[in-house]
């Protein structure tokens, strides 16, 4: 069967992607224009039809990948497929770059490929119960379609550009559906935030395509790749010059801003800090992370796919996929490794005091994203993209766990603030048996519990973390001496890194238990169970439309005894189980720390994934060497469960001992840092402060100027000319018809004038070495006659239609003027001269005169 699909399909041309990629396409157009009509079971046949053949594709495509790869073994196979021959620019050195709309697949992209389609119908599925009463059923699905597609296109594009276009394509989605609900004025606000967020980090990602133009000139990856070698010259024209800007020189009174070394960076260095401005922006890194926890206004099934399996693992899945131009600047990858880490014990730090449920895992997000360019950022690239995959699983089974609970207590809080908060929860393990255990699967494994998917990915990030060492490849190419010069990371920072990740798996190990406990365990407190007054019935089951509650809900009395909470339909726990299994067995496919059970000590994620990452791990030093770190490997991953025994603990002993007593009395004795912490250190507050007041006053300044110079005077200018040409033209147009007949007469006056007299007009057009061509203006009837030099002979002595054109010879510093004569077809004749001056010749310059270098001769 393989066999037969690799004959029908070559690699080369693959055209079974199309269908991967055209199905959620479909069903987005399908959706978006008849679903209001087809109705809803039209609707959801539609779209999970359309994620189920993208997902079966998708499958097809990854078997006929590993038959190629096993086929080939150690080289980095792909499938690709040419949709159109899009444009073409040029680059560097003239060289034209072509940019093709194409796609391709292999070891990376074909993971991402199937988690996007996988996951993507899990959330589908459960979403065509959770949203089933909303209005806008048809618009809902034909944005989730629309977000799965463009997250497709990011993933499968051969270069950059297609990238982009999927990159922009899930940045639009992100906003239809965070603000889905936009009737409510936080939802709408979340979804703008996003946008803007977005959009920031997308000037880096243009300004990184554009410099890689310059420097390699390809936009496609294997392009790329073969010309990422003049990233790292150290030629001075090859270099970015930061200060002075463009490597300019401060005189007069501003000598004093130039320095004695001018500050340079390599192009490296520039093109690797533009593109991973770009992934702050979309994978919620400091300081561009603010959008992802406001995203959770959304419908649930939108964070569950928003957090999981899609936008946010877009930024990692870049510096993955050009790996081997990251490692080229170890500058570049400790930025991303500090800003991981930062960003992942900030994040990490807010959850500890947050309520409401969406919200600790929104900030959850953020920190394991932050985990994994950590990964990354070390250079251990294997286990970054591992961690993507097992966030994938256990992530959304969190939002949609969350989701189910929300569901059960929008039967009775219709609020959405408070149907979200853990507070008004509680003992639902006894309600929703097959949510808690689901709930309780993937909470082992984000918090590291051993042998589950999340302590394998985690573990092998530590460890990486406290090994790994990028060193500049550029110092291989040098003597000593000029390797010296080169940037190289401190060997601390490696320890450094590695203490932030552990601090981080404590905090979450803490704030996960809290979330498990507080929603599943003890009393229920969201209102008083028991048997509802007949006035009081409420059907359980009509949990509204919840972007649109204000029609029908209303707020009840909660001590008025009513249901229980039940468990969700089977379309919502069939996804939470698949997604539960997966986040505890899921790491089976990279135990690091069983690596020696393997051929060639390689687990199967890692041998799957060696050709894509080969190049770029050759920068990669383990530190002191690899038999040393090996000893290391079970002592840190004894660190490593120690922080998941601490944090979980730590969080049995507050919420579960000692009911909560410990946090309320914490929070007394520090209510600063407690306030602090609940109001996300203030960073939005900050950034309204600073950012959105400076773009508001921005704003203010260019109304002024728009309201005082363009209204006032330019506008108002242009309709006094407008009024007074009005009035003049209406003495014209009066109505008297001898006044139009003599405006008539006056007209065919003047055309005839124009026709009747010549005019000699003539133009001038340098062809270099001191030759010129002088070309004269048609008319009607026109003959023409050269003087070569005016005070002599014309050329000829009639006039000829034929000579328009006379070429002119001048030597240097030479002037000669020549006259053109003009006759029509009625006789008249024109004439006119034109004065030409030769190239200015080049005199010798006295050679006392010239200093010559003496002194550097010979060093450059």
């Amino acid at each position: 069967m393989l066999k037969f699909l690799t004959t029908l399909f070559p690699t080369g041309d693959f055209a079974l992607l199309a269908l991967v990629l055209g199905m959620p396409l479909l069903g987005a157009i399908v959706n978006g224009i008849w679903g209001q009509r087809l109705g809803k079971k039209a609707v959801k046949t539609m779209a999970l039809s359309a994620m189920g053949i993208a997902f079966a594709g998708a499958v097809v495509t990854f078997l006929v990948l590993d038959r190629e790869s096993s086929q080939h073994p150690g080289h980095h196979v792909k499938l690709s497929w040419l949709a159109w021959q899009w444009m073409r620019t040029t680059g560097a050195r003239e060289m034209t770059v072509p940019i093709e709309l194409k796609f391709s697949v292999d070891a990376l992209s074909g993971v991402m490929m199937l988690v996007i389609t996988g996951v993507g119908f899990l959330i589908h599925l459960y979403a065509s119960s959770y949203m089933e009463n909303d209005k806008a059923y048809w618009r809902f699905f034909a944005y989730l379609n629309l977000f799965v597609f463009s997250m497709l296109v990011l993933v499968l594009g051969d270069n950059l550009p297609v990238l982009f276009v999927g990159w922009e394509g899930v940045g639009l989605c992100s906003y239809l559906l965070i603000g889905f609900w936009y009737q409510h004025g936080p939802n709408a606000q979340a979804g703008k935030k996003a946008f803007v967020a977005n959009r920031i980090g997308d000037f880096g990602l243009l300004c990184g395509m554009f410099l890689l133009v310059h420097y390699t000139g390809a936009l496609d990856w294997s392009g790329i790749e073969q010309g990422s070698g003049s990233l790292v010259s150290q030629a001075d024209q090859m270099q970015v010059h930061l200060w002075p800007i463009g490597g300019g020189q401060f005189q007069g009174f501003l000598a004093f801003l130039q320095p004695k070394t001018p500050l340079v960076i390599t192009g490296a260095t520039a093109v690797g800090l533009m593109l991973f401005l770009g992934c702050t922006g979309k994978s919620a890194q400091i300081p561009l992370y603010v959008w992802l926890p406001d995203a959770m206004a959304g419908p649930t099934p939108v964070s569950a796919l928003i957090h999981a399996a899609t936008m946010v693992t877009a930024g990692i899945y870049l510096v993955c996929r050009l790996s081997f131009v990251f490692v080229l600047s170890p500058f570049t990858m400790a930025v991303i490794a500090f800003t991981g880490a930062f960003t992942a014990l900030f994040a990490a730090t807010i959850a500890l005091v947050q309520n409401d449920l969406k919200k600790v895992l929104a900030y959850s997000t953020v920190s394991q994203l932050g985990y994994m360019f950590l990964g990354v950022g070390v250079g251990a690239f294997t286990a970054g993209f591992f961690h993507v995959f097992t966030h994938a699983f256990f992530k959304a089974c969190l939002f949609l766990g969350a989701g189910s609970v929300i569901h059960a207590m929008h039967a009775r809080i219709h609020d959405d603030v408070k149907s979200q908060d853990m507070r008004n929860m509680g003992g639902l393990r006894k309600y929703m048996p097959y949510t808690f255990w689901t709930f309780g699967a993937a909470t082992l494994a984000i918090i590291g519990f051993p042998l589950t998917s999340g302590f394998f990915s985690k573990d092998e990030i530590l460890f990486k973390a406290f090994v790994n060492h990028p060193v500049n490849p550029a110092a291989a190419h040098m003597g000593a001496k000029a390797a010296e010069k080169l940037w190289q990371q401190p060997t601390w920072i490696g320890p450094v890194l590695w203490a932030m990740g552990l601090a981080t798996a404590v905090l979450t190990a803490f704030y996960m238990s809290r979330a498990f406990i507080l929603t599943f365990f003890g009393d229920f407190k969201g209102w008083t169970i028991g048997k509802a007054p007949a006035s009081e019935h409420h059907d359980h089951d009509d949990h509204g439309d919840h972007g649109d509650d204000d029609d029908h809900h209303h707020e009840e009395d909660l001590k008025v005894p009513g249901a229980a909470p039940h468990e969700s339909p089977w379309q919502m726990t069939v996804p939470l189980m698949i997604l539960a299994t997966l986040s505890l067995a899921g790491g089976f496919l990279n135990p690091g720390l069983f690596a020696g059970l393997f051929k060639d000590h390689k687990p199967p994620m890692e041998h799957w994934l060696e050709p894509v990452f080969e190049e770029a791990e050759k920068a990669i030093q383990v530190l002191p060497n690899a038999e040393a770190a090996h000893h290391k490997e079970y002592p840190l991953t004894a660190a490593a469960f120690a922080a998941f025994a601490v944090g979980t603990f730590v969080a049995y002993q507050f919420y579960i001992a000692k009911k909560g007593q410990p946090a309320k009395d914490m929070a007394e004795k520090a209510p600063g840092l407690h306030k602090l912490l609940v109001d996300k250190w203030r960073v939005d507050e900050l950034y309204d402060a600073t950012v959105w007041n400076g773009v508001d006053a921005l704003a203010d300044t260019a109304i002024s100027v728009d309201q005082s110079f363009f209204d006032a005077i330019i506008a108002r200018l242009t309709a006094l000319v407008v009024a007074a040409l009005g009035t003049v033209l209406r003495v014209f147009q009066n109505g008297v018809v001898h006044v139009y007949a003599g405006a008539m007469a006056l007209g065919i006056v003047l055309i005839g004038w124009f026709v009747v007299v010549p005019r000699a007009d003539v133009s001038t057009r340098a062809t270099g070495n001191g030759d010129y061509v002088l070309e004269a203006a048609p008319g009607m009837g026109y003959g023409y006659r050269w003087t070569p030099e005016a005070s002599g002979k014309p050329q000829d002595d009639k006039f000829s239609p034929a000579s328009t054109q006379l070429k002119v010879h001048l030597d240097a510093d030479k002037t000669q003027t020549v006259k053109l004569e003009v006759k029509n077809a009625f006789g008249f004749q024109a004439s006119r001269e034109v004065t030409l001056k030769g190239p200015t010749s080049e005199k010798p310059e006295k050679l006392g005169s010239v200093d010559l270098p003496s002194d550097n001769l010979g060093k450059n």
